[in-house]
This record gives C-alpha cells, sequence and structure tokens, in this order.
C-alpha cells in the first residue's frame, strides 16, 4: 500500500500481526496516545490528520490503520469485533510498550472503552467519539447479515457491488450525511477516503461491517473502566445522535462530556475545537504535563 500517501506526517511504520501487515504513524514525543479510526467502506487514520499533527505537541502519537484498512494488509479473512479488540490490545503491549491514551472514532471509540476495560494496566485515559455498542449495534448480524457478507465477499459480484459502493458519487453522499460543516468535506478529503476505498482486497473488511460482525456491546465495559473518561460528541451527529449521548452517560457518570460543532467526525470538522477539549482533559486528568 506504499502508494497511499501519508497525510499524518510524521514516519509510516509496520507492525506485524499475526502473519499481517498493520500500518501506523508516529509523531511526537511523551506520554503516548494512540488513535483508532471510525469503520466505514473508506475508513482510514487519515481522519486524525488534523489532530496527530497538533497533538504530537502534547505526546507520542500513534495513529493505527486498523486491518482491513488504510495501508494495512487487507486479507480475506474473517473480521470480527473480537479480532480488532484483540489487535489493539497486542499493539499498545508491543509497539507503544506502556500505558497509552486510548482515543476512538465512532466504532473505533467502542473498540477503545472495550480494550480499556479488558486491559486496563495498558491504557492510562480513554476518549471516545460518538460511540456505537449501547443503544445500537450492540449485536451481532443473524444468518441475513452473514448472507449480504458472503454476497460482498464474492469475487466477481462482490467487486461489482463493493465498486458501486464505494465510487466517487456514493463516497461523496455518505461524507455529506456524516458532515455537519460541508466547508470540511474538501475534494481533497473525498479524495483520500476515496483511495483507501480502493486498495486491493478492501471489500473484506467493509463486507463484516455490513453483516454486522463488528458490532460490540460496551454496556458491561463502561461502568468497569477505572481510567479517566472523555465521551466527545458532534452535535449533529446522524449515525450516533447527540440523544444517544444521554443513554451512554448512564453508564459511565463520572466521564468528562464534550459537545462539539460537526457531524460524526467532529474532529476532522472542527479539529482545532477537539484538539483543545482533549488537552483540556487529558491535562485536568494529569496524564499530560501542561504545556
Amino acid at each position: 500500500m506504499e502508494h497511499l500517501p501519508n497525510p499524518l506526517g510524521g514516519e509510516r511504520q509496520t507492525y506485524v500481526w499475526r502473519g499481517h501487515r498493520i500500518a501506523y504513524v508516529v509523531r511526537g514525543t511523551g506520554a503516548p496516545i494512540l488513535f483508532v479510526h471510525s469503520v466505514h467502506a473508506a475508513a482510514w487514520s487519515m481522519e486524525w490528520r488534523h489532530n496527530v499533527p497538533a497533538l504530537a505537541a502534547h505526546g507520542r502519537c500513534y495513529a493505527i490503520d486498523l486491518l482491513g484498512f488504510g495501508a494495512s494488509d487487507r486479507p480475506p479473512v474473517h473480521y470480527t469485533a473480537a479480532m480488532y479488540l484483540d489487535l489493539i490490545g497486542d499493539f499498545l503491549r508491543d509497539v507503544v510498550g506502556e500505558p497509552a491514551v486510548l482515543v476512538g472514532s465512532s466504532l473505533g471509540g467502542t473498540y477503545a472503552i472495550a480494550c480499556a476495560a479488558a486491559h486496563p494496566a495498558r491504557v492510562r485515559a480513554v476518549c471516545a467519539i460518538g460511540p456505537a455498542g449501547v443503544s445500537r449495534l450492540t449485536t451481532t448480524g443473524g444468518t441475513a447479515f452473514r448472507r449480504v457478507e458472503s454476497l460482498l465477499r464474492r469475487p466477481v459480484v462482490g467487486a461489482r457491488l463493493f465498486g458501486a459502493l464505494v465510487s466517487r458519487v456514493s463516497i461523496r453522499f455518505f461524507l455529506r450525511d456524516i458532515y455537519a460543516n460541508r466547508a470540511a468535506l474538501t475534494p481533497d478529503t473525498l479524495q483520500l477516503f476515496w483511495l483507501s476505498a480502493q486498495q486491493p482486497g478492501a471489500r473484506f473488511a467493509p463486507a463484516a461491517f455490513v453483516g454486522m460482525q463488528l458490532n460490540c456491546d460496551i454496556r458491561e465495559a463502561l461502568p468497569a473502566l477505572t481510567m479517566p473518561v472523555l465521551l466527545a460528541w458532534g452535535e449533529a451527529a446522524v449515525q450516533t445522535p447527540l440523544r444517544e449521548a444521554e443513554i451512554v452517560r448512564r453508564f459511565t457518570p463520572t466521564a468528562e462530556f464534550a459537545v462539539l460543532p460537526g457531524g460524526d467526525l467532529p474532529h476532522d470538522e472542527h479539529p482545532e475545537a477537539f484538539n483543545r477539549a482533549l488537552v483540556r482533559f487529558l491535562t485536568a486528568s494529569g496524564v499530560t504535563p501542561r504545556r
């Protein structure tokens, strides 16, 4: 995947996990912060391109491309939420090597919470942006959804269906739904998402998402968290609307809460607002020193 650009800057490196290459970018020095991107047909770590460069002044920032996305390998394996939780946990142990702040977006935020509950010694704090797994996306799909996943995995039919799903027109339509600030939806943003979705094997992980195999229930994980937690929400979010935030907060009433301008990716639409909120949270929690 060397022809994918690196819009985060810093150095792109590789972590070999279960025989597969996992791409990640690292920038900065100090206390580690691991960023986990959202999950959709064109997802990858580029959504942190306005956050990592700025936050590298406050810690050593890692941005991972989950298996099946971005510059990581995209093998035709069976993708599950449990697999991604193992990947994130192993990455924290093998690459980061010390307790880190976990920052995740959407389903990536869900995984951040679940991973922090499973490996509390590896996580110093959690920031989840519009996480699912409480009021929605709590159970895996049944027979009908597995059939859809199987269809998308087929060599000819699946490739054609996925090609239509990730055409420039389709990606633009999807992004116009989750970006409240249309000015943030630049041609460069569209191009970066489109490029990731055109990689060989790009359909396998999204097929599992469409088949609801990547869902993760965090209703027990949230109250089990022992580290500082920040829940951030885009005030105009569509996929996980702001009204669902109150349901999530009931499971972790001591968590900090920040409502941000923007939709489902407020950190990309309004990075300055998100970066300020995260630095304020980490400083108040004593996780990173004041700068």
